[in-house]
């Protein structure tokens, strides 16, 4: 597989909330525009060798409507080129990013200038993994209405400055 065609061959977060089968435009809008993303992160990028993020996504995913967009704000401050790719007929790409051999969405795959592979944030934050984990189904409404969103924001701006 090479990475940087796979890059390349995807859409941008504005195609992705505009294209025909996107039935969702409104969700992806609203949450890119209320998402509240301090511009002081702009000093991560000094620090980071991320200059390109992979996200494997679909429009109908809950998880894909809360993440897709924060991820595409945070790249749209940072100058981070942010590509999209549906899951279905990408799935084999997937499995390499994939830690537990299931196409996940939405996957972000963060890429240095060369497109080497530095990180991996997949589906869901930590708390609502260790809630599903639980059984505790109580925060889906709370989560897809932006009550978690510090959360994805802190852990994907941590995978941006580690990298």
């Amino acid at each position: 597989m090479d990475i940087n065609k796979l890059f390349d061959s995807g859409i941008s977060f504005d195609e992705f909330i505009k294209s025909g089968d996107n039935k969702k435009t409104e969700i992806f809008k609203n949450r890119f525009e209320i998402v509240n993303i301090d511009e002081s992160i702009k000093n991560i990028k000094n620090s980071s060798m991320v200059s390109n993020v992979l996200a494997f996504a679909e429009s109908w995913c809950p998880d894909c409507q809360v993440s897709l967009p924060i991820m595409a704000k945070i790249c749209a401050i940072l100058g981070i080129d942010f590509r999209i790719l549906k899951r279905k007929g990408h799935e084999e790409d997937m499995m390499t990013f994939c830690k537990d051999k299931e196409a996940k969405i939405p996957t972000f795959v963060f890429l240095d200038y060369d497109f080497n592979v530095l990180d991996i944030w997949i589906e869901r934050p930590k708390i609502i993994k260790e809630l599903v984990g639980k059984g505790d189904n109580s925060f889906r409404i709370g989560y897809v209405n932006g009550e978690y969103d510090k959360e994805i924001i802190d852990e994907l701006l941590e995978k941006i400055s580690r990298s």
